[in-house]
């Protein structure tokens, strides 16, 4: 009879998730929800799902151009969520990190002929 209560006691019967992406604006959307327990990110989408201002956002996920994340590892629908998670939904990198760089360091030796980026 112990043993029933302490189980009882220590799990909650919900836990509370925090799920964000980027608009198309570069805005930051942000919804907090609270599932119960053994939930998955597909029922954090499902979720989303019933939110009006969220339809762009689901358009976009099943067109595939964005891929869910908990806090930044990608994950499938299928993974188990924990009380705190942030589900991320993250779009593809439009350019390499290293081609952007090069980029940036072209642009400022064009825009400063001298000094740092071309020799004193």
């Amino acid at each position: 009879m112990a043993a029933e209560g302490g189980a009882g006691r220590g799990a909650p019967a919900s836990i509370e998730v925090e799920l964000v992406w980027v608009e198309a604006d570069r805005t930051i959307g942000r919804r907090v929800f609270e599932l119960p327990q053994g939930s998955r990110v597909a029922d954090a989408l499902t979720a989303l799902r019933a939110g009006e201002e969220a339809a762009a956002v689901m358009e976009r996920l099943a067109r595939g151009e964005l891929q869910t994340a908990i806090y930044g590892e990608r994950c499938e629908p299928g993974a188990m969520l924990h009380n705190g998670d942030r589900i991320e939904l993250l779009a593809g990198l439009s350019v390499d990190p290293r081609v952007a760089r090069r980029r940036r360091v072209q642009k400022r030796r064009a825009a400063a002929p001298r000094g740092k980026w071309r020799g004193a």
